[in-house]
């Protein structure tokens, strides 16, 4: 501006010296010259605008309204260049929730201070036809907004707007999740574990425990219980069960997780060593401290209580088996300690240890690992059967799930069930791995010579992703069968999900690396976070049967689908659904705008050496608007 003006200046005293005349001209050419530059500046200044703002719309992606709402207000300071900026959200007829910041950089919720004279530029929050909230802009108060700053303003209002929803639908998710997650846990009478969840975080806790360390397992049977549900009547009996339950929670603590079985049983699962030291002097032997541990949890329960106005002693059995780490999974530890309680019970005591001699169940699992290897080596085992999903619209098949089985020579048919949790703790996991996801490639390159070229998945076990040669193994094998790496899709569990283990995430970028496609399986068991969205980018979420088959009687199932399909949509995932058994379902979950599906009223599974020839006649009816329904295979039962 000072050169400017210095040369307008040297140019008037060359005018007067030329010609005096010349002069008339001057504050036209001075008027003309300030309209340029300030055309310029408001040019300069618009695209730093625009530029700010699509930078403020990429931080809005955050994991809770509060945190969006801070970026939010911190946004419109930086792109509108103002002195402060205000956010009420809420209906308009209630008190609403106010944030303010301004040019420090600093944002906080309350009442905002004094911005000037004049109110401000205000923008509405709108989601459809409701208003969720204001943005409010106080521009310097001289010249105020012009129309690029207000369409600005009310562009970067409704990218809010929607990170808002976003982040709200999620969290209603999340809670819808919580509260279905907690109900399919838990048992309703006492609120402890049942049997389903305690196997399963009791697995989880197992793997978490050093190889060879020991674990334990305490079962837990209320004597006579029969007899007083007999004679007292069933409420009496489900307050027996209360008292039990809350003396045995009061006893358990770390390292230890309390379930009901069912019935009059209860399991304790203690993963850690501690707790077993704690029951007896250190000398004794590991069966003998878990003994002692049992006869703690009998005496606390033996404690007089009041049932019914009547002075009750709950008298119990426990039956203990202690093993390593890793040679035995929850089940078999349950089976094992169940053999030990009926020895109690027969023997006319309290507790009793497990004692392999007197069980005629036991376990083969090394003979069975070592026949697995055996099976690896032969390849004329282990078996895929494959089950397409498929569009709910038009029935064309999307991608096809590889499920193995065992035809084991001695044992018949084994579904994945009996074999594959001793082979995630063995050494033979990376092997097993490698060979189905090999087989699934092998399939995939033969049916896309007949059917069309839909993509394969294959469950993936957590421990997989802790060995770092696998990124590398799926690259070779991808190679050998010449398929890109879309053509592949690894499904994971919400464990895996929510699993802050060191190695999880640049595993799973390296698969996404080259090319390969992950999914979410059984969506909804468990508590998959956005947190976790924003690291790995998945592809897909499988929503698991149990939501779809209780849909129709549950309106907490069906809104369940509803907003995981609308996450799905809003996170660019595709969601397909699991166990489609009905034509009802079907129509309800297109209803709820569901495009994909996956179970046996769509497609059951099917041979390797059919899938190619099912795969074309699914297509060739989709193109006729009819659907499929193909009969069990017999490889697949």
């Amino acid at each position: 501006m000072a050169v400017g003006s210095m040369a307008i200046g040297l140019t008037a005293v060359a005018l007067a010296h030329a010609d005096a005349r010349w002069l008339l001209l001057l504050p036209v050419v001075l008027w003309l010259l300030h309209r340029t530059n300030a055309f310029r500046v408001r040019g300069a200044e618009r695209r730093r605008m625009w530029s700010a703002l699509a930078v403020a719309n990429q931080s809005l992606n955050r994991p809770d309204e509060e945190s969006v709402a801070v970026a939010g207000v911190r946004g419109a300071v930086e792109v509108f260049a103002v002195g402060q900026a205000e956010l009420e959200l809420g209906p308009p007829d209630d008190p609403r929730r106010v944030w303010w910041g301004d040019q420090t950089g600093t944002v906080q919720p309350g009442t905002p201070p004094p911005a000037g004279k004049l109110p401000g530029s205000v923008a509405p929050l709108l989601v459809g036809e409701g208003e969720i909230g204001r943005l409010r802009v106080h521009f310097p108060e001289p010249g105020g907004p012009g129309d690029g700053e207000l369409s600005a303003l009310q562009s970067y209002a409704d990218a809010l707007a929607a990170a808002l929803h976003d982040t709200a639908t999620h969290e209603e998710l999340h809670r819808l999740l919580a509260r279905s997650v907690h109900e399919a846990q838990h048992d309703p009478l006492t609120g402890l574990l049942n049997r389903a969840a305690l196997l399963a975080r009791g697995e989880t806790a197992v793997q978490l425990v050093p190889h060879a360390e020991p674990v334990a397992l305490l079962l837990v049977d209320v004597d006579h219980f029969r007899e007083i549900n007999d004679t007292l009547g069933h409420a009496a009996g489900d307050e027996v069960l209360t008292v039990t339950a809350q003396r045995l929670r009061a006893a358990t603590g770390p390292g230890e997780l309390l379930g009901r079985l069912g019935g009059d049983e209860f399991a304790v699962l203690v993963t850690g060593s501690k707790q077993l030291t704690m029951a007896a002097g250190p000398a004794d032997g590991l069966q003998r401290r878990a003994v002692g541990r049992g006869r703690e949890l009998v005496s606390l329960l033996a404690e007089e209580a009041t049932i019914r106005g009547l002075p009750v002693s709950i008298e119990a059995s426990v039956g203990v088996v202690v093993a390593p780490a890793g040679t035995a999974d929850v089940a078999e530890l349950l089976r094992r300690a169940d053999a030990a309680l009926r020895q109690a019970k027969r023997g006319g005591g309290t507790v009793a240890w497990y004692d392999v001699t007197q069980d005629d169940g036991s376990s083969d699992r090394p003979a069975l690992l070592a026949e697995l290897r055996g099976a690896l080596d032969r390849d004329d085992e282990l078996l895929l059967v494959l089950q397409p999903v498929v569009d709910l619209t038009t029935g064309d098949p999307t991608s096809v799930e590889a499920l193995v089985r065992w035809q084991h020579p001695r044992r018949g048919l084994l579904p994945p069930a009996q074999f594959v949790r001793a082979v995630e703790n063995s050494d033979l996991l990376g092997a097993f791995t490698e060979y189905v996801i090999d087989k699934a490639l092998a399939a995939a390159a033969r049916w896309a010579k007949r059917g069309p070229a839909v993509p394969v998945a294959v469950n993936l076990s957590a421990r997989s992703l802790l060995d770092p040669r696998l990124p590398r193994a799926v690259a070779a094998l991808l190679r050998k069968h010449k398929l890109p790496g879309r053509r592949l899709v690894l499904e994971i569990t919400e464990t895996v999900v929510t699993s802050d283990l060191p190695g999880i995430d640049e595993a799973l970028i390296s698969l996404r690396a080259l090319g390969v496609r992950l999914a979410v399986d059984d969506f909804g068991t468990g508590f998959a976070s956005l947190t976790f969205l924003t690291r790995v980018r998945l592809d897909e979420v499988k929503v698991d049967g149990s939501f779809v088959t209780r849909m129709a009687s549950s309106t907490e199932a069906a809104a369940i689908v509803r907003t995981t399909v609308e996450l799905g949509r809003e996170l660019g995932m595709r969601v397909v659904a699991e166990g489609v058994e009905t034509a009802a379902q079907r129509q309800m979950l297109t209803g709820l705008g569901c495009t994909t599906g996956q179970g046996f009223h769509l497609a059951t599974p099917t041979s390797v050496d059919r899938i190619g020839e099912t795969l074309h006649r699914m297509s060739a009816a989709a193109t006729r608007g009819s659907v499929v329904h193909l009969g069990r295979d017999s490889a697949a039962t």
